[in-house]
């Protein structure tokens, strides 16, 4: 499917490389794409080639690379741009986050610049490859969400051929193949068409291909009060001893200030902050009740948040009716008891023999 789309495109007349001697061919590929790291794997490289058509802003690129042996190709990540990848012959296989991903002719792997990746491929493997800049995927956002900038977004690395994604991406790589006579676009109409070409592609993708940002174009419905509290208190719980304002709290569950409180006053009749202080002291309360806990009060007070241990002692002894030295009192205690059972029970066992 993929090899057909592309099957009338003229590439042999934008031939950059066309030679079987690897230490010719590599820094003219790597100028082109990515400097990377090569290791033949098995066989003999016997033809390298890169044809590059330019459209608008966009580049759409032949290569055959290493051709003849099994290879590993190492470009640590791209460096300002997108790169679609469409295979057209033979098998490979891509790592991503330690995740191995198969590609062949019937599937699409999409490249999100500053993505740690490389990848392994056969000695027949072939592939085309359309190169969108990062610019083109931050103006369709803001136009999109009427934004001034841009965040950084992932992709989704995987477009099956089956998927809502490629049915959406198909019309949009037909269009760019009927766009390549244009080259650069050498007066104002083609230059908007080339313009607009790429600026449909980007859109294309921000809309179909599942990304890091998609959540903020297509909201979902606001979760329920109890759900927004467990969130909330599940994000306090595990950064139960760093710094937590109010609205980083809010930002995590994507409330303002004003709800989250509202929230918490209804479902548990106190602040966010306020039931945050109450299980740091909890917390204390725990390591204070362990036996053999020897550490200085004030420290582990300041591990969870305390750092006033006039304020911190104050507020221990309204929550729990104890100073911190009676808790660890008692778990001394404990301990003495424990240890004189220990003993006449060893004395007993004594007199019996």
């Amino acid at each position: 499917m993929i090899a057909s789309l592309f099957a009338q495109v003229p590439f042999e007349q934008h031939r950059v490389v066309d030679t079987a001697d690897f230490d010719e061919a590599h820094p003219l590929v790597c100028e082109a794409l990515n400097s990377c790291r090569f290791q033949v794997l098995r066989g003999k490289i016997t033809h390298n080639q890169l044809d590059i058509l330019p459209c608008g802003n966009l580049s759409l690129m032949k290569l055959r690379y290493g051709n003849g042996a099994d290879m590993s190709v190492d470009p640590s990540s791209l460096n300002g741009y997108y790169l679609l990848v469409l295979p057209t012959k033979g098998q490979a296989e891509f790592y991503f986050d330690r995740r191995t991903i198969e590609v062949s002719p019937q599937g699409a792997v999409l490249i999100s610049p500053g993505r740690r990746f490389h990848f392994k491929a056969s000695h027949d493997y072939e592939q085309v490859l359309l190169r969108l800049n990062r610019s083109a995927i931050a103006e369709a956002w803001c136009r999109l969400t009427a934004q001034e900038c841009a965040p950084d977004i992932c992709f989704d690395a995987i477009i099956p051929v089956s998927a809502a994604g490629w049915q959406a991406l198909m019309p949009m790589l037909q269009w760019v193949v009927r766009c390549m006579h244009l080259g650069q676009g050498q007066d104002v109409a083609q230059a908007a068409l080339l313009a607009q070409t790429e600026m449909l592609l980007a859109t294309t993708l921000l809309l179909h291909q599942p990304h890091s940002m998609a959540a903020h174009l297509w909201p979902t419905p606001p979760p329920s009060a109890p759900q927004t509290i467990r969130r909330a208190q599940t994000y306090m719980l595990e950064h139960l001893g760093e710094r937590l304002p109010a609205a980083m709290i809010a930002s995590h569950c994507g409330l303002s200030v004003r709800r989250l409180q509202a929230l918490f006053q209804d479902e548990c009749g106190q602040s966010p902050l306020q039931w945050l202080r109450t299980q740091r002291l909890q917390a204390v309360r725990q390591i204070f009740s362990q036996e053999g806990d020897s550490g200085r009060i004030g420290e582990t007070a300041a591990r969870f948040g305390f750092t006033h241990l006039g304020e911190f002692s104050r507020a221990y002894r309204q929550t729990f009716g104890e100073t911190p030295q009676q808790t660890r009192g008692k778990s001394k205690g404990r301990i003495v008891q424990v240890q004189q059972q220990h003993q006449g029970f060893g004395q007993r066992i004594v007199r019996t023999s």
